[in-house]
């Protein structure tokens, strides 16, 4: 979204950031993905962001813009965690979900002790919000003491330029049909439910495979690949790790159907991912995912594999059914962009400033 609003160039942007001693080569990131821009790098080498966004008392004397060096008229944060107790200007944050609250294996408890310092320090604040989703902006309504009407919906985009229908077999992955999961290895993507519908329904596709790409993040989930190893159908599930943008495209492209039965979401992105590649979706009717697949994803409810194992089986027994979902997925992918996502946050921008 920062390249497409650099792109757009509606309005005249600086980039902050916090390095402490330099540390972790911020600027080099920010170089490599902004610098074609000619925006204007502000860096601030004296306070650790570790410390800056769980410790109050470093805002007690010092602002956000003399850090930074800085004095803009709007400042544009794109996390709650990100927020400074103290600064001069308007200020906008985008809010990406309350999973923390909702679910409680979504975060470490560090990270959700973060979590909860910005959501306190928003509730002080009281900026201007850019919710990436309506299921974001009711778990704002829930969660913060945020007035409805300073809480601006945007839906986000997925990577255009780099997802499509690739004839490019992802043969360095895997042979033959498969389903497909692609996202972090955790509880909330409801993996053991993708690996328990499997399990029900190979024996009836013995040529079928698994395909689940990601890794683990903070959580411990020993046990689902224990009970994968232990599976009689070992074999046929494919854990290949991280895998670039160029296999995860052929990888949407060839599977037939992609599953998402994740538990909560900001949003969705890998269900537009996959609609933008020509691959069906089976998803959850919770959260932001009815928002992100609309009337082209198939969707389940609760955690019974029984559920999931229904629609697999409808998309697998119906050439019918799937060129409709792939047909619906493709044009369904085509009402996002980043560029329009950009307009929208253009619009809050011109809201705040009166214009």
């Amino acid at each position: 979204m920062i390249q497409a609003l650099l792109k757009r160039a509606k309005f005249e942007y600086e980039l902050t950031f916090f390095d402490y001693n330099k540390e972790v080569g911020n600027r080099e990131r920010a170089e490599k993905y902004f610098g074609e821009y000619g925006i204007s790098f502000r860096e601030c080498n004296d306070l650790d962001y570790r410390i800056s966004s769980r410790n109050d008392a470093v805002w007690e004397h010092i602002s956000y813009n003399h850090y930074t060096e800085t004095s803009c008229d709007i400042y544009h944060f794109m996390n709650i965690v990100s927020l400074p107790l103290s600064i001069t200007g308007k200020v906008i944050v985008t809010a990406h979900d309350f999973n923390w609250r909702t679910y409680n294996k979504a975060l470490s408890d560090h990270a959700r002790s973060l979590c909860d310092k910005g959501l306190e320090r928003l509730n002080i604040l009281q900026p201007e919000i850019i919710a990436i989703s309506q299921s974001t902006k009711n778990e704002l309504l829930e969660y913060s003491n945020i007035p409805e009407e300073k809480i601006n919906v945007v839906l986000q985009s997925y990577d255009e330029r780099n997802l499509y229908p690739d004839p490019d077999y992802p043969k360095e992955i895997v042979d033959g049909n498969y389903l497909l999961f692609i996202g972090t290895i955790e509880s909330k993507k409801n993996v053991t439910l993708i690996a328990d519908a499997f399990f029900t329904i190979a024996d009836r596709y013995p040529d079928l495979r698994l395909v689940i790409v990601g890794k683990p993040t903070w959580e411990d989930m020993s046990s689902f690949y224990k009970m994968v190893d232990e599976s009689k159908f070992r074999d046929r599930v494919i854990l290949p790790g991280y895998v670039d943008v160029t296999v995860k495209r052929k990888l949407y492209s060839h599977a037939r159907c992609f599953l998402f039965p994740s538990i909560c979401e900001g949003w969705g992105n890998p269900i537009l991912e996959a609609m933008a590649c020509g691959c069906p979706v089976i998803t959850s009717n919770v959260t932001a995912m009815p928002e992100a697949g609309g009337d082209a994803a198939l969707y389940i409810s609760g955690n019974d594999p029984e559920l999931l194992v229904e629609k697999i089986d409808a998309v697998l027994a119906s050439d019918g059914i799937r060129n409709t979902m792939i047909r619906k997925g493709l044009e369904h992918s085509r009402l996002f962009s980043w560029d329009k996502t950009a307009s929208e946050v253009e619009s809050v921008y011109r809201k705040v400033l009166g214009q």
